[in-house]
């Protein structure tokens, strides 16, 4: 595996169109949040290097600010509490659920 399995996930949402994200985390999921930063020590290293590739894929996992939101779900309650928790970021506007606990490569995003 060359990324996280949270990437993945955005990427496959991306792909579909999907352009704000909601995180739902607890306590000690902070690298979560470390992974979407942004990282312009790391982009400033791959440059020097040359390594551009790396730099191209390390940009393309950053995600718009704005467009990123964290909420906590203080208690393991299950998966509808922890939508629920993200109710007043999510609103009344469509949302899809992913859970990138088993990845399937496919040409055509499942969301669509």
């Amino acid at each position: 595996v060359d990324k996280p399995l949270i990437q993945y996930a955005v990427e496959e949402a991306r792909a579909a169109g999907i352009e704000e994200f909601v995180f739902v985390t607890s306590r000690g999921k902070d690298v979560l949040e470390d992974h979407f930063d942004q990282h312009p020590e790391l982009y400033d290293v791959l440059e020097e290097k040359g390594k551009f590739e790396a730099l191209d894929m390390v940009r393309a996992a950053d995600i718009e600010s704005g467009h990123l939101y964290f909420t906590r779900q203080h208690q393991p309650l299950g998966l509808g509490h922890a939508i629920w928790c993200a109710r007043h970021v999510i609103g009344d506007e469509p949302f899809a659920i992913l859970l990138p606990d088993d990845v399937v490569q496919s040409d055509t995003p499942c969301l669509r």
